[in-house]
């Protein structure tokens, strides 16, 4: 067998596994031959219909305002490419799919063309899909104007206070704070990736597409006051650097017992936590720790980078745009599952002085709702820090956020914990008993790992809708993400007026972080074993 009958005999075995999944068996599964004839027969209609709309887009959308040629062709190749979904799953379903069904009346048994359930679904799914399509291309590229967004990208990242001492020439340059932390995360999200047994195309396809919109992003010069070059330059050291720790990483866990993978994933855990504290000390860092660094400076160690950590920071009320989010997110999933597990395990405990408190923390909090708990926060929560602070306002509005987000996430987490401690067989701990292990040991190593296993769809559930939260910041006067992207239409006079393309940009990366953390979810899961492969058959 040849080289070209070998592609399409495996471009024939996906087609079919295809159809079977939008349209169910078909009604020629016995003759393999005649099968992939109507296969192919369908194939070529839709691919006939799918130029003819794409033509007809073509001819009938005209070049004006701000919609260029290219924008038309992006959105008649994607409505085209909708059609051929559309049609294909049609031609399929009729051709393959249609049989007489019997149905007993009183004038006898009738027999009426049926495509089948699976078909229906598929059917109406392609519709869906094609209205989808049609509406997103329309916004992406046609009747939306996204240079109000684009030439605010740096802020709405950043924030408007923030962006001055990245972009300002004539104020002291505090873009140092910010690499160390691009370089950490770029290398973590390779090695990751290396562990985690990706294979190395998938891994190239999101990592160019991601390195592609990020290049755009910080290389446009569109109103963005800094060295392009140096950036683009740092950008690209980033890149490599991840490459490099998913190869090397990738390499390692082939070569190495399974332990000892499991070890790497441990470590690069801890890293990735250690990343959250690390940004927050580097923007702002702590009294104590410019003091370590002046000493250290005092005697000649490393002085002329940590001179720079002797420096006042950015405060966090100059913070702002996604970092904020993100921070106040990633506060909410690091330090509220620290809460949760201490919460969860105080709950089950039989000593009262550990069990009520517990349950008066998690009952009290999950009473209220979030805005409630942050109005506390804003307004309240300096008042009752008056005995711990010194000057109470120094306890920040970002360091509040959180607070009672991490507060908040920690008490819903030790319920989802809770539920998986339940769920641990009573056999592993009496195992673990008779081997010697203490109480503690029993619980950090035995029952938390075990409920985390069975839970961990609920708390990644948790983390998104912490993460989707921190859009409540908004209503607080805190300037995020959210009320960057409001009100940067009413700001900026070149773009009065129009207000939507940035909430549309702000869903969308809302919806990204979302579903990137889903898609991390479900590959752990698999990697855990809690996802079954395959699956029944499609009827």
């Amino acid at each position: 067998m040849n080289q070209k009958s070998t592609i399409f005999a495996s471009f024939m075995k996906r087609t079919l596994e295809t159809e079977r999944g939008v349209a169910g068996r078909s009604r020629w599964d016995l003759n393999e031959e005649m099968d992939k004839k109507l296969s192919i027969l369908c194939l070529l209609l839709s691919v006939s219909f799918a130029g003819y709309i794409l033509f007809s887009s073509l001819s009938s959308m005209e070049v004006e305002g701000d919609v260029t040629s290219l924008d038309i062709m992006i959105y008649s190749i994607a409505v085209a490419f909708a059609w051929f979904m559309v049609s294909w799953i049609i031609l399929i379903s009729l051709i393959k799919r249609t049989r007489l069904a019997k149905i007993g009346t009183r004038l006898g048994t009738l027999k009426i063309p049926w495509i089948g359930s699976t078909a229906l679904l598929g059917v109406l799914s392609s519709f869906i899909m094609l209205f989808l399509v049609e509406w997103f291309f329309d916004i992406l590229v046609i009747s939306m104007r996204w240079d109000i967004v684009w030439a605010n990208r740096v802020s709405v990242m950043l924030g408007p206070n923030l962006t001055e001492a990245m972009t300002q020439d004539y104020l002291v340059s505090e873009n140092w704070r910010i690499w160390p932390i691009i370089f950490l995360l770029w290398a973590l999200i390779g090695s990751s990736y290396g562990v985690s047994g990706t294979p190395i195309r998938t891994f190239l396809i999101g990592f160019v597409i991601i390195s592609s919109v990020i290049f755009a992003f910080a290389g446009n010069p569109l109103e963005a006051n800094y060295n392009i070059d140096k950036v683009l330059f740092r950008f690209t050291l980033a890149a490599l650097l991840s490459l490099f720790c998913f190869f090397v990483m990738r390499y390692y866990s082939q070569r190495v017992e399974e332990y000892k993978v499991n070890r790497a994933k441990r470590n690069i855990g801890y890293a990735a936590v250690s990343t959250f504290f690390l940004t927050i000390i580097l923007l702002d860092p702590p009294e104590f720790i410019k003091n370590i660094a002046g000493y250290l400076v005092d005697f000649g160690i490393f002085e002329s980078q940590l001179e720079l950590i002797t420096r006042d920071g950015v405060p966090p009320a100059r913070w702002g745009g996604l970092l904020i989010n993100l921070i106040v997110a990633a506060a909410g999933c690091v330090l509220g599952f620290a809460i949760g597990v201490v919460l969860a395990f105080s709950r089950q405990s039989n000593l009262p002085i550990l069990k009520w408190p517990g349950i008066a923390v998690i009952e009290t909090v999950r009473s209220g709702p979030l805005i409630c708990w942050l109005y506390f926060a804003m307004y309240l929560l300096p008042d009752v820090a008056d005995p711990l602070f010194t000057n109470p306002e120094d306890f920040d509005n970002i360091v509040r956020m959180m607070a009672i987000f991490s507060l908040f996430g920690g008490c819903y987490i030790a319920e989802v914990i809770r539920g998986g401690l339940q769920a641990v067989d009573s056999g592993q701990k009496e195992a673990a008993l008779a081997l010697g292990l203490s109480p503690t040991q029993i619980k950090l190593q035995i029952e938390l790992p075990n409920a985390v296993r069975t839970t961990l769809p609920s708390i990644v559930s948790v983390f998104i809708g912490l993460w989707k939260d921190t859009t409540l910041l908004f209503i607080i006067e805190i300037i995020d993400f959210f009320r960057i992207s409001k009100t940067m239409a009413n700001t900026d006079l070149r773009f009065l007026g129009d207000f939507l393309e940035p909430v549309y940009f702000t869903a969308l990366v809302f919806w990204i972080f979302a579903f990137y953390l889903s898609r991390v979810s479900m590959g752990v899961e698999k990697g855990l074993g809690l996802v079954k492969e395959g699956g029944g058959d499609v009827a």
